[in-house]
């Protein structure tokens, strides 16, 4: 169903962007629908801006030595294109329409195939239509946070392996690190120390920052783990200091 729901959403806004209207010979479409599509896509844009910022903070203020990819800039140059359609669409003049009178035809280019006229037009929607932009908004908010939250569900805790190191471990070197990381915490559960699926790397981090001994080279792996989770690409030092916390942190949960 998955795979289908994006298939028939573009079928649909073919639909409604190619429909037409015959009358006396000619073919007409009425370019508001166009405006409209825009509208929301931006809009859905500006959901994604909104999503983002709640779930991994503001880009402008990196994790510390964190290297920017391009999907890096891409999203930051999103965010800040909806902001502006955003604040200029906010603060632009409103001009109320005249009610129960018809709206003038706006002169567009005639477009001849065959024998027939093809005509673009302007005529208002319903007024429900230009809810649509504002329905993208929120879809697009509840489904980028329902992924995540599904996400996150998924992350299981792995069993606690001592003999894992970062050569046994087949992937990436960011793949690598996420393993590791989660050895070290399912280790630190077999020891007994608190752990809450509902909680966040940092939370747990915080929660054993009185009673456990090697705080620091934990704090050194989650930072690693946090930039590999997100889809950055580490550097060889950064990897380099992921394993040697890992090592000295196995030392003791062995």
């Amino acid at each position: 169903m998955r795979r289908i729901l994006p298939f028939v959403l573009i079928l649909l806004l073919f639909a409604v962007l190619l429909r037409a209207t015959v009358e006396h010979g000619q073919s007409s479409f009425n370019i508001e629908i166009l405006y409209l599509a825009w509208a929301a896509f931006f809009f859905g844009i500006l959901g994604y801006a909104v999503w983002f910022l709640f779930e991994k903070g503001i880009p402008i203020i990196p994790v510390k030595k964190r290297r920017k990819t391009k999907g890096d800039y891409l999203r930051e140059l999103l965010i800040i294109l909806a902001i502006v359609i955003a604040l200029r669409a906010l603060f632009s003049k409103k001009i109320e329409p005249y009610r129960g009178v018809r709206a003038p035809i706006i002169k567009y280019p005639k477009f001849h195939f065959f024998n027939d006229t093809f005509t673009i037009t302007y005529e208002p929607l319903p007024d429900y239509a230009y809810f649509a932009p504002l329905f993208v908004f929120i879809v697009i908010i509840m489904f980028l946070f329902l992924q995540q939250r599904k996400k996150s569900q998924k992350m299981e805790i792995a069993k606690f392996d001592p003999e894992v190191t970062f050569e046994s471990i087949e992937g990436t070197p960011e793949e690598r690190i996420i393993k590791m990381y989660k050895n070290v915490v399912a280790g630190l559960i077999k020891r007994g120390y608190p752990y809450q699926k509902s909680w966040t790397h940092w939370e747990h981090e915080d929660k054993l920052r009185d009673i456990f001994e090697d705080l620091e080279d934990l704090d050194k792996i989650t930072r690693v783990f946090e930039k590999a989770k997100y889809g950055y690409k580490l550097s060889k030092e950064e990897i380099e200091i992921a394993k040697e916390s890992y090592e000295n942190l196995m030392r003791f949960l062995r």
